[in-house]
C-alpha cells in the first residue's frame, strides 16, 4: 500500500463527510504497517479526528507493542500529542536521562495533573527553554503556588517582552492568583501599545475567554485572525467561542487548521474532545 497516497485519499475523504469510509481506510494503512510506530501514530490521530477513541485506543496498544530501541522518546512525543498521555508515560522510564526526555517527562506530568512531578523534573533540565518556563509557570499556578508562578513569569517578561507564549502566562499566573484586574490592566495597556497587532489581540481574547466574557474574546479572536490567519492561540479561542455557540463543525475546521500550522498543538484534541457527539 502506498501510505503518502492513502494519507491523502483518507484526508479527502474526512474533509468531505464520508467517514465511515475513511474509517476503513485508516485500519487498512494500520493493518498494513502494524509494525511501524509512526503510521500507527498518524492512524490513531485521525481515529480521533474523526471520534472513533475506541479503535484508536485499540491502535494505540498496538503501538505499545512495537516500539523498539531508540523510538520510545519519539512515539511518546507522539503519543502525548494525540491526547494518550498515561501511555506516553509508560514507555518514558525506557528513556535515557537527557533535556529532551526530562522536557517530554513534564509534559505528561503536567498533562496528567501531576504537576509536583512537571516541576520537579523542570528543575532537572540543563538549559530550560522558553517554553520550559512556560510550563513550569503554569504548574505552579496549578499548584497554588501563586507566588512563585507570578515572580518567574515577571523574569521571563522581563527577558521576552514581546513574546505571546509569556504574555499569556504571566496573565494566566495573575488570574490564577486572584489578580484578574492586573491581567485586564496588562492586557489593556498591551493593546494600546501595539495597536493592530494580531497578538495583542490574540492576549486579550484569550483572558476575555478566561474570565467568562466569550463573546468579547471570539470578536478579539477573529480579529486576531484576519492580521495573520497563523495566529494559534487567536483560532483556539475562536474554537472555544464557536462551541459556545454550538458551531461545533466550525470549531472542528478551527482545530484542523490548529493542527496544519502547529502539527501535535494539544488544542487540537483539546477542541475535538468538546466537539465529540455534537454535530
Amino acid at each position: 500500500m502506498d501510505k503518502e497516497k492513502a494519507l491523502i485519499e483518507i484526508q479527502s475523504n474526512i474533509r468531505n463527510g464520508k467517514i465511515d469510509l475513511a474509517s476503513q481506510q485508516i485500519l487498512m494503512l494500520a493493518n498494513a504497517y502494524s509494525t511501524d510506530p509512526f503510521t500507527l501514530l498518524t492512524c490513531a490521530s485521525l481515529l480521533r479526528v474523526i471520534e472513533q477513541d475506541k479503535i484508536a485506543k485499540n491502535v494505540v496498544e498496538t503501538i505499545l507493542e512495537n516500539v523498539k530501541t531508540g523510538e520510545s522518546l519519539a512515539v511518546a512525543q507522539g503519543l502525548r500529542r494525540i491526547g494518550f498521555p498515561k501511555e506516553a508515560e509508560k514507555i518514558l522510564s525506557e528513556v535515557s536521562e537527557s533535556d529532551e526526555a526530562f522536557r517530554e517527562r513534564m509534559l505528561v506530568s503536567f498533562d496528567l495533573g501531576k504537576f509536583a512531578e512537571s516541576i520537579e523534573t523542570y528543575h532537572k533540565l540543563s538549559e530550560p527553554t522558553l517554553s520550559d518556563t512556560a510550563v513550569m509557570i503554569d504548574a505552579l499556578s496549578a499548584s497554588k503556588e501563586n507566588g512563585k508562578a507570578i515572580d518567574l513569569a515577571k523574569k521571563l517578561l522581563d527577558e521576552s517582552p514581546n513574546e505571546l507564549r509569556v504574555q499569556k502566562c504571566y496573565c494566566s499566573a495573575l488570574i490564577s492568583a486572584g489578580r484578574s484586574k492586573d491581567a485586564i490592566k496588562f492586557v489593556k495597556d498591551n493593546l494600546k501599545n501595539n495597536k493592530d497587532s494580531s497578538d495583542a489581540d490574540a492576549l486579550a481574547s484569550y483572558v476575555l475567554w478566561v474570565e467568562g466574557k466569550s463573546t468579547s474574546a471570539g470578536a478579539y479572536a477573529s480579529k486576531a485572525i484576519k492580521a495573520d490567519q497563523g495566529n494559534v492561540l487567536a483560532m483556539e479561542i475562536l474554537a472555544y467561542s464557536l462551541i459556545e455557540k454550538k458551531k461545533y463543525p466550525e470549531a472542528k475546521i478551527a482545530a484542523g487548521a490548529i493542527n496544519e500550522k502547529d502539527p501535535g498543538n494539544p488544542a487540537v484534541i483539546r477542541i475535538l474532545d468538546m466537539c465529540k457527539g455534537k454535530k
